[in-house]
């Protein structure tokens, strides 16, 4: 498989525009802590769609980003023009307050459902594996044949593990490997063992993104020992590209971070699995 010949679905895009809406405050606290404010810059559809000029970009999967109190439900609305701004096949995983009150919770939960492009929600932080609002979110999706995307990583991933033992059915993906903290080769190596261990245990899939969040530098050599670890854990059915742009433009471009990717999987897998990991994975968790 050629670079050129790579349809990808996206399975973790955020489009934002910081500067017209103050649905991101969080976002501008990290991006002034780490002196990066390529974070804040417009990132629209159309901005995401300019970066893949060696690629065939056939649909995408936007994560919602708000941390403004409740601003997921105005995002909800903004991107129903927004992503029909452009051709391509998009849907959505939103976000709800879990300090909510269960009722509210799941009136939250029921407005972002009124989209056709909804499919499922993530929440970034303050979700308590066994607490009423998980309980409520996860039967929620459950009840639905929706996806839960999950935040997890290595302090909380095997908690993760047993509370989701109890909702067989739910969809689950979890996000950006697992969030490794330690990228030292010691500590790669306890996350290789962690994803096995998880992988082994549950029938999750995982998204490979958010590597530009931890790496100080994204090309084939810092990416490759990830990819072979991952592929290892979850094999190539189980696995979903993401490219978390723009948040992993901390570390790399969008052109760069599809350079390293598609390069590494066209000269490791094979074209079948190279279209399960592009693309064929997405499409079917996400009915896209």
């Amino acid at each position: 498989m050629a670079m050129d010949e790579v349809q990808i679905v996206d399975a973790h895009v955020h489009l934002w525009e910081p500067g017209a809406r103050d649905w991101y405050p969080d976002l501008h606290a990290y991006a002034a802590h780490l002196g990066k404010p390529v974070l804040l810059e417009r990132h629209l559809l159309a901005d995401y769609l300019a970066h893949q000029p060696s690629v065939g970009v056939a649909g995408i999967v936007h994560v919602s980003a708000t941390t403004a109190p409740h601003a997921y439900l105005d995002e909800a609305r903004w991107l129903e023009g927004e992503l029909g701004s452009e051709p391509v096949a998009s849907v959505t995983i939103g976000t709800v307050d879990p300090e909510l009150p269960v009722g509210e919770l799941v009136a939250h939960l029921d407005r972002q459902a009124q989209s056709p492009r909804f499919r499922g929600i993530r929440v970034f932080g303050g979700l308590k594996p066994g607490s009423a609002a998980c309980d409520a979110i996860l039967s929620w999706l459950a009840e639905r044949g929706l996806v839960f995307d999950l935040v997890a990583d290595p302090g909380t991933l095997s908690t993760w593990v047993r509370t989701l033992e109890a909702f067989p059915d739910l969809s689950v993906v979890l996000e950006h490997l697992g969030s490794p903290g330690d990228v030292s080769p010691e500590g790669r190596a306890r996350w290789a063992d962690e994803m096995g261990e998880a992988a082994r245990a549950t029938d999750w899939l995982c998204k490979f993104s958010g590597l530009g969040m931890v790496l100080s530098e994204f090309d084939r050599d810092s990416v490759r020992p990830w990819l072979e670890a991952a592929v290892d854990a979850w094999g190539w059915d189980r696995l979903l590209f993401g490219s978390n742009m723009p948040m992993d433009a901390m570390t790399v471009s969008h052109e760069g971070l599809l350079d390293t990717v598609v390069g590494l999987v066209t000269s490791t897998g094979t074209t079948s699995e190279g279209r399960r990991f592009f693309s064929e994975n997405a499409r079917q968790v996400y009915t896209l």
